[in-house]
């Protein structure tokens, strides 16, 4: 991973406005998972907060694409990062009057961040490739996966010792001057207008550049893949990081709210050093088969994460202190692999799609790669209240073994060799 590019002057001020708005929102979410958990008690309704978050992305995400290629991408960012610092500033000084957040209230506060996201996330996949050369994409995905896991790795530890302080409006009002740090960022850096609003707006060009985009998603028989395999992923394993592991430390291991955040950092330490080994690894295999042993490894990793809960396993120690190392150790290896997946799937898609079609093609992917997550999230959540959780970890395992296998022939089938090119985030699981 070459840092050289961090002297162009858009890249580095580009990450720098992403990194402190990605510290200021994760902080928040993590305060708002302990807050919700603190007031409910209830996997399945911290689950619900979670799903609906989704539910905008899926039903409109198709449809926001089409808007990001038509309008200036730099106005994008820069407005919805000041509505996002207006939404939060809101939130927090609700906050300081009434002196807590109802469950509702909370559920409005996530659902109009994710409307914001639903614009702002596909603007800014757009711009990396817009303002680097193409040789040197590997390099700037490398460079914002690693910038991205010291944000995450920073983010838990510091909400965890602020939320257990001052509680959660420190953190609100923390997020939303990072949206306006962003939002100045964005301002000052030059990005180039490829943006290609029909002469008239209307229905009717409205419904060609979507099915212009949805199109040219079919006519890759690799992206198709992927696709079909991040469903049955995203489906599995995101409810595990996103519902199981508070539950596992909260209720079973009965961890601090800092030692929860280690664990969360631990995931992130792995995010920080794969991006060093990504190029090195991915050029040995054909892209095909990098992310089917990719996978496939994942699966057998959740397995371990399934032993760490388990009644014979707690039952050998006296204290906490080893399945809490335990589950650092898994979480970093399964952190490890994921990102060395992701960095190779930015830098693909980001390769073969166009800048002008970047904004359909890629809603369209996170769309279909997304569509399970609510009812995954949901499901699981019922069950991690239901079922032992060392057997709900175990049904993610197998769902994720099953779906990889199944798949196999699809992901060897594509033979674009484009493993030494690669490098990404994309398969968020």
């Amino acid at each position: 991973m070459n840092t050289s590019i961090l002297k162009q002057r858009n890249f580095s001020t580009l990450m720098l406005g992403k990194i402190t708005s990605y510290i200021g929102t994760e902080m928040q979410n993590f305060a708002l998972s302990l807050y919700v958990f603190k007031i409910t008690g209830s996997a399945t309704k911290f689950a619900s907060v979670l799903a609906i978050t989704l539910v905008p992305k899926l039903i409109l995400g198709p449809i926001a694409g089409v808007f990001v290629d038509w309008l200036d991408r730099k106005k994008i960012l820069v407005y919805l990062d000041i509505l996002a610092a207006l939404v939060v500033g809101a939130y927090a000084a609700g906050f300081a009057i009434t002196g807590g957040l109802s469950l509702a209230s909370i559920y409005v506060l996530v659902t109009l961040l994710s409307l914001i996201s639903l614009l702002f996330q596909p603007a800014i996949g757009a711009v990396i490739p817009s303002i680097v050369e193409k040789d040197k994409l590997v390099d700037a995905n490398g460079i914002n996966s690693f910038l991205i896991s010291i944000g995450t790795f920073v983010s838990p530890v510091l909400a965890g010792i602020l939320f257990g302080i001052y509680g959660l409006f420190l953190i609100l009002i923390v997020d939303s001057i990072s949206f306006i740090a962003s939002a100045i960022c964005e301002f000052i850096i030059t990005i180039p207008k490829i943006n290609k609003a029909p002469s008239e707006i209307s229905f009717k060009s409205f419904f060609n550049d979507f099915s212009e985009g949805l199109k040219f998603v079919k006519s890759k028989k690799l992206i198709l893949n992927i696709l079909f395999l991040a469903l049955f992923l995203n489906f599995a394993a995101d409810p595990v990081f996103s519902v199981g592991l508070v539950y596992i430390a909260k209720k079973i291991l009965f961890l601090s709210d800092f030692q929860y955040g280690t664990i969360q950092s631990g995931f992130v330490v792995a995010m920080m050093i794969a991006p060093f080994f990504c190029s090195g690894i991915a050029k040995k295999f054909e892209l095909g088969k990098f992310l089917f042993l990719c996978f496939i490894v994942n699966s057998l990793i959740f397995a371990l994460l399934a032993v760490v809960p388990a009644p014979f396993y707690l039952k050998l120690f006296n204290s906490n202190t080893v399945p809490y190392i335990s589950i650092i150790v898994v979480t970093f290896m399964i952190g490890f692999v994921i990102t060395i997946a992701n960095i190779t799937l930015n830098t693909v898609f980001q390769k073969e799609i166009p800048l002008d079609m970047l904004g359909r093609a890629g809603t369209l992917m996170s769309t279909v790669s997304m569509g399970a997550m609510p009812l995954g999230t949901m499901l699981f959540g019922f069950l991690f209240d239901k079922l032992p959780a060392y057997l709900c970890v175990l049904i993610s395992a197998a769902t994720m073994l099953i779906a990889t296998i199944a798949l196999r022939k699809g992901l060897y089938s594509a033979n674009e060799k484009t493993a030494g090119n690669a490098a990404p985030e994309a398969v968020e699981i």
